[in-house]
């Protein structure tokens, strides 16, 4: 596929709705003209022709990932492209440094432009309420004590470093095609804001957790206590957010191997969204996580994360 080729597949993903034909990106006026420019590159001096638009009625230019999440990209269309399928291709993730191997890139682009896609899924999951029957349930990571040399020494060692650790928590609809939502936060923390997340119709099965029984005066609720099973056998357990958990550890165990905390969420919400889209083709993932990028508005945490002005773009 030619860089031609690849850039007029984005175009095709990003105006689907006009099948796609190109529109203004900042008035929605659908009538635009289709310009080239000439861009110099300024280590190498080759001078390339680059495809742009221009807007009839408000007269701007802009491109295909203009207003997206790849908004000022410098990598080339084939290479995002590429991106793109292998991170959606990965049933536990992707690690950068793997991934800047396979599309020859250095690390710092790669790691950030897996960001900017996980942006787009955390987006997509966290944009729908949940309906039905809810299994809720928290975890925790990071934390792990390396344990000591000698085994006399390892008697005294605590379990974890506490101020290390990692609480998360997630929702997961049950029935076929079972939404997941991530949350940063311990169950205290995600039984105050569950209206946000949940119908009002909505009914949830937890475990014995005291955090849960707030939760008795505004929705029906089954526990299963794991003390003493994992399931009734009458359809009361917590497996299906379980399954969820073990995707998200083989995540960060396997694939990973660690994140800051300031990202967990980002990471969760990409297990998250794996989780829902689990029984899709490759090709489907791919085309879901292209179209949510290309429909998503540019990255306030991730636009010139690496040229220092982070602050200020969240500003």
């Amino acid at each position: 596929m030619s860089e031609q080729q690849a850039e007029s597949a984005f175009e095709a993903i990003r105006f689907a709705n006009t099948d796609g034909e190109p529109f203004c990106v900042w008035c929605n006026c659908e009538v635009v003209y289709r310009i080239t420019r000439n861009v110099k590159n300024r280590k190498t001096g080759a001078v390339t022709p680059r495809r742009l638009f221009k807007c009839k009625m408000c007269l701007k230019q802009f491109s295909v990932t203009s207003g997206t999440m790849f908004h000022g990209r410098k990598l080339s269309f084939k290479k995002i492209m590429a991106a793109t399928l292998l991170f959606a291709d990965g049933a536990a993730g992707k690690a950068a440094l793997h991934l800047r191997r396979d599309i020859k890139c250095n690390h710092k682009t790669a790691w950030l432009l897996q960001h900017r896609i996980r942006e787009a899924m955390t987006s997509y999951v966290t944009s729908h309420r949940l309906t039905g029957e809810i299994e809720m349930d928290a975890t925790e990571f990071g934390g792990k004590v390396r344990k000591a040399n000698r085994a006399a020494d390892r008697k005294h060692q605590p379990r974890r470093h506490m101020d290390k650790v990692v609480t998360l928590s997630a929702l997961r609809e049950r029935g076929p095609g079972g939404r997941v939502v991530p949350f940063l936060g311990n169950e205290a923390a995600l039984v105050k804001v569950i209206h946000k997340f949940v119908d009002a119709q909505a009914s949830f099965i937890v475990d014995e957790h005291p955090a849960w029984n707030a939760l008795f005066a505004h929705f029906p609720l089954r526990q299963i206590k794991h003390k003493e099973r994992y399931s009734d056998l009458e359809g009361t357990s917590t497996n299906l957010i379980e399954s969820h958990w073990s995707r998200f550890k083989r995540m960060y165990n396997g694939v990973y191997r660690h994140f800051s905390r300031q990202y967990a969420n980002a990471y969760n919400g990409e297990c998250a969204w794996r989780e829902e889209h689990r029984r899709q083709s490759n090709g489907a993932q791919f085309l879901l996580a292209t179209t949510g990028a290309l429909n998503h508005p540019p990255s306030t945490i991730w636009r010139g994360y690496y040229q220092r002005t982070r602050l200020r773009a969240v500003a």
